[in-house]
């Protein structure tokens, strides 16, 4: 099958990170930072190796992960009719890992910057955006909010996604904030608002249509 150009785009910057580890793989020291505390300070060290492939292969094994699996849903006409959902969860993938790419690079390279609330500040606006999207996403197995009463019910994941979108967005902007002011009770704060509010939205609706 002929691959469109978008396809060869995206691709092409999910190996982007191997190849800037690859340029910089001399440059940098033997041993370089693999872990950082909450307060974004490194505290675990491994082969640069280790360091700079490891992550890429994760998220790149993720990416295609992901790719596969929506390709086997047995509702992946639904998929093709939810572009923009797939893109951004796609997208989501492959723009962390290049972006977290760089930063171990700059941070083995010398340079310091709180790398936790940098991550925080990408996986919040990387969550905003796919909650502008959930309205969108079209019953699936594979992506969206998958619990048991969405699953059951068509017209409950179409309610509990289009009341899920907002809650993600403001979840993911928390997440964003948390990493900007350094403040870890403002992301667990977003986590349980990501998470619970709208699987207890698709349990309340599910028991509600069952007293109909």
């Amino acid at each position: 099958m002929k691959l469109k150009k978008k396809d060869l785009l995206f691709w092409f910057f999910a190996v982007l990170p191997f190849l800037m580890s690859a340029f910089f793989y001399r440059r940098v020291p033997d041993r370089i930072p693999v872990h950082w505390n909450a307060a974004g300070v490194a505290d675990g060290y491994g082969p640069k190796a280790f360091g700079l492939f490891g992550l890429p292969a994760i998220m790149i094994g993720a990416a295609v992960l992901v790719a596969v699996m929506l390709k086997l849903d047995p509702r992946s006409r639904n998929i093709e009719r939810s572009p923009q959902m797939r893109g951004a969860a796609l997208w989501f993938l492959v723009v962390l890992a290049n972006a977290m790419d760089v930063m171990t690079i700059l941070y083995a390279l010398g340079r310091r910057f709180n790398m936790t609330s940098a991550v925080f500040v990408l996986l919040g606006l990387g969550i905003a955006v796919i909650g502008n999207y959930l309205p969108k996403c079209k019953f699936n197995y594979t992506m969206g909010i998958r619990v048991p009463w969405t699953l059951a019910d068509e017209e409950n994941w179409r309610r509990t996604h289009r009341m899920a979108g907002p809650v993600w967005i403001a979840g993911g902007l928390l997440i964003a904030l948390s990493g900007i002011l350094s403040r870890m009770w403002l992301f667990w704060i977003a986590i349980a608002l990501i998470g619970l509010v709208p699987s207890v939205y698709s349990f309340l609706l599910s028991r509600r249509a069952g007293r109909d």
